[in-house]
């Protein structure tokens, strides 16, 4: 059995080389998920298979395709951006490229700190996770147990944070299909997690920010609100406290969506 085994684990770890250096998605070392990162294989592989295409089929693997995620300090000269991120914590001095070939950024403070760098940034704005529900309707994905509310913590938050809520937690380390669905069956979803607010809000649920002291910039998360054309938005630092805010105003999600498949980079395969 070891025997008939080992070819394909070869392939396997091959076809993820190669998946590697087609785009960058980043991925704990202990090997969990967080869901947000883990997005970006999801999303990518979803619009390429709209032409039949594969990720192993990019044309120059030499050059990776960053696509979610605050991970663009990870970026090296002539790759490819298509809704990425600059993270606010990370120092200025780790952004070591000089050029890039950007098709959309998250939202406008990113495409300010690019240009800053002589870099062009069109102005086209999204997380592609607002692409979700366009490849996996929420009436397809099923809901989850009825609630109130959910509350999502940070990947780098412990659940024990948040005992008094357990039967609310929706933890962001499982695939995004179960996320989504645990987050469907919420009226309000309160994130200490970007991508809980960026799910929630694509599948037409109410969500808050929660600010937990959970070491994350804010500059993410107003640069995800400001690209969907929202520059003034709330947050709570408690659970209750989001509660009592509610979600955020509502935006042009089908605009965003339109402007962020229409700008793929399929040239690139």
């Amino acid at each position: 059995m070891r025997a008939e085994g080992a070819p394909v684990s070869i392939l396997k770890a091959w076809i993820e080389r190669e998946q590697q250096r087609a785009m960058y998605w980043w991925r704990p070392k202990n090997g969990a998920i967080n869901v947000g990162d883990y997005l970006a294989k999801v999303i990518v592989e979803a619009m390429l298979g709209l032409r039949d295409l594969d990720l192993i089929d990019k044309r120059d693997r030499r050059h990776r395709l960053f696509s979610i995620g605050s991970v663009l300090h990870n970026a090296r000269d002539g790759e490819a951006v298509w809704g990425s991120g600059i993270n606010g914590k990370i120092d200025d001095d780790r952004h070591q490229f000089r050029r890039l070939d950007v098709r959309a950024v998250r939202g406008p403070l990113t495409r300010s700190y690019l240009q800053a760098r002589g870099i062009a940034v069109p102005e086209i704005y999204g997380d592609p996770a607002l692409l979700m529900p366009r490849f996996f309707p929420g009436e397809l994905v099923g809901t989850g147990s009825r609630k109130a509310f959910a509350v999502v913590p940070h990947f780098n938050e412990s659940p024990d944070k948040y005992a008094a809520y357990r039967d609310h937690l929706v933890l962001p380390t499982c695939k995004p299909l179960a996320f989504v669905r645990a987050l469907l069956g919420a009226d309000l979803v309160v994130s200490s997690s970007l991508h809980g607010v960026i799910l929630a809000e694509a599948y037409g649920i109410p969500a808050v920010y929660l600010d937990s002291g959970n070491g994350e910039h804010r500059f993410k998360y107003d640069d995800y609100y400001r690209g969907t054309g929202r520059s003034e938005w709330h947050a709570g630092e408690s659970v209750e406290a989001c509660r009592s805010l509610g979600g955020n105003a509502a935006f042009d999600l089908a605009g965003l969506q339109d402007a962020l498949m229409a700008a793929f980079p399929y040239d690139l395969w």
